[in-house]
């Protein structure tokens, strides 16, 4: 096995899918000259992630758009490149962090992708460890991806029936997962503060009780809230 460097990649590389040869050749969409180093090629922000704990669901990114990365969060970075290997297993790859990020408080990055890889983009996943909001803009790079020529031809090539369709159904089902929790948790606070309303102009009517009444009942909702997302957090 042998790192493949500028040159290598070159003679083996194609950037527009209706002129790549699947068996032979790297396809690399959305190519960026700059983006390729001596010895691999720089990934870039693309156009959707996911956060684990501030943006549950998947979020599509536009061009000016910015990742936030908030300290202990992990965020998962679909590429702004498509890659596709050579259906032949001649090469595998591995995703490396790049210096400036590390020294930012992003986590190291350390991820494989296997020979015969065929779905594009690919999911990076970083996390913060700093105490500050790290931002990532869109098309920045952010880690580099470096290339391999096997030794021999792997017995497996990678399954696009496997993980990574199984990976995007999970945030599917996450994402509406999420969208219903959202919902009736609105529909919750709308029934106790609804609630605290009627009880308030029957009883109190237009005097200051009535707007107790209100106070104390939004202040029950922002509790009860306040629970229930501890515990579907759990």
């Amino acid at each position: 096995m042998s790192i493949l460097t500028d040159s290598d990649i070159r003679s083996i590389l194609c950037t527009k899918q209706e002129t790549w040869n699947p068996e032979t050749q790297l396809l690399i969409q959305d190519f960026s000259e700059e983006c390729l180093t001596p010895m691999g090629y720089d990934l870039r922000v693309g156009d959707f992630y996911k956060t684990l704990t501030t943006k549950p669901n998947l979020v599509s990114l536009q061009p000016g758009g910015k990742v936030l990365v908030k300290p202990r969060d992990i965020a998962l970075i679909g590429t702004l490149e498509k890659i596709r290997m050579p259906r032949n297993g001649s090469i595998s790859a591995i995703i490396l962090s790049k210096v400036s990020k590390v020294s930012k408080g992003l986590s190291h990055i350390s991820t494989k992708v296997d020979p015969g890889w065929c779905e594009g983009e690919l999911l990076v996943p970083v996390q913060n460890f700093s105490r500050e909001i790290v931002g990532l803009q869109y098309s920045e790079s952010f880690c580099t991806i470096i290339f391999f020529e096997n030794k021999s031809k792997p017995s497996i090539l990678y399954d696009s029936n496997t993980s990574r369709a199984k990976f995007f159904k999970l945030l599917a089902e996450t994402s509406q997962s999420n969208w219903k929790k959202d919902i009736q948790l609105a529909a919750l606070s709308i029934f106790i503060v609804g609630l605290s309303i009627a009880i308030g102009y029957s009883y109190f009517g237009n005097s200051p009780g009535f707007g107790t009444c209100v106070v104390a009942g939004v202040a029950l909702e922002k509790i009860i809230s306040s629970i229930l997302s501890r515990v579907e957090s759990k």
